[in-house]
């Protein structure tokens, strides 16, 4: 008897077991096909399109550069816009039908920009090179496809691939502003992006993006360091025709920022210290 009963119990759990086992198993399918649909959404087309580049003339960029590329249809009317990862540009564009939906046996539509207007802001000179190339491969652009509704693809009249773009996720609020597509536009981002820098972050709130410093070398000598804000995290230091990108860290005091190159800058209001492979620079802002 003793023995039926455990049967019993044995063959009871192992039915709840399966039961539990089915209804997780269907939760998580259905909110995988949730997932799924969500992902594939609607075709993308170029109108009204976001795009961040990841590739140019089959060359990787500048690692958090943030090079985009916008395009804002009205009508017949299309242009262009996006940052360079040191400028921001705009001009126009001239597309067939821009709300072409593509499929893998689709070929390329064309595509060419023209008046093509930048702001004048200087840079590290590794970002302003690859700001002209990214320009000349944008001017060089001659048709377009959208691979797996995804990428935004750019090719010469060559059929060579000049620019790569993936898809960028932005918010209404953003698409409404880029829809525009006026001077006035490009001014907003750019003020954006001064509102968002942090306290204490070279380039605060009421400040330029380009700040110089005169340093105290190692050796007891001066030395001018330019600071370029590249992003509310992201810094581009130049001392002695030498140039590092450098990433926000924690700092119990003012800014710190680092890279993985024995690069450390530090910065609270008009002071600021570098260190370069454990050699200090005591710097001071110039007026």
């Amino acid at each position: 008897m003793t023995y039926r009963k455990y049967l019993w119990a044995l063959t009871g759990s192992a039915l709840l077991s399966l039961t539990a086992c089915s209804s997780v198993s269907s939760l998580y399918s259905n909110e995988s096909e949730g997932s799924q649909q969500h992902t594939e959404g609607k075709p993308l087309t170029l109108a009204d399109s976001h795009w961040q580049v990841e590739s140019i003339d089959r060359a990787g960029i500048i690692d958090f550069s943030h090079v985009t590329l916008n395009v804002n249809s009205n009508g017949d009317t299309s242009r262009v816009s996006g940052s360079t990862g040191c400028n921001q540009f705009t001009g126009a564009l001239d597309v067939d039908e821009a709300d072409t939906v593509f499929s893998d046996k689709s070929s390329a539509e064309s595509f060419s920009t023209d008046k093509l207007i930048l702001t004048k802001k200087a840079c590290a000179p590794a970002l302003m090179k690859q700001e002209q190339r990214f320009i000349e491969m944008l001017a060089a652009s001659a048709t377009y496809s959208i691979v797996e509704n995804t990428w935004l693809v750019l090719y010469d009249s060559n059929g060579n691939e000049t620019i790569r773009a993936i898809a960028a996720q932005i918010s209404q609020s953003t698409t409404n502003k880029s829809a525009s597509a006026t001077k006035s536009n490009v001014d907003t981002k750019l003020s954006d992006l001064a509102s968002s820098q942090k306290q204490d972050v070279v380039g605060s709130n009421e400040q330029e993006s380009t700040k110089t410093y005169k340093c105290e070398t190692p050796n007891a000598n001066l030395a001018t360091l330019r600071v370029n804000t590249l992003g509310p995290d992201t810094l581009a230091l130049s001392l002695n025709n030498t140039h590092h990108i450098v990433q926000l860290s924690r700092s119990a005091s003012g800014a710190k920022y680092t890279n993985n190159k024995n690069v450390v800058f530090w910065n609270k209001g008009d002071v600021a210290t570098l260190s370069i492979n454990s050699g200090y620079y005591h710097c001071s802002l110039s007026t």
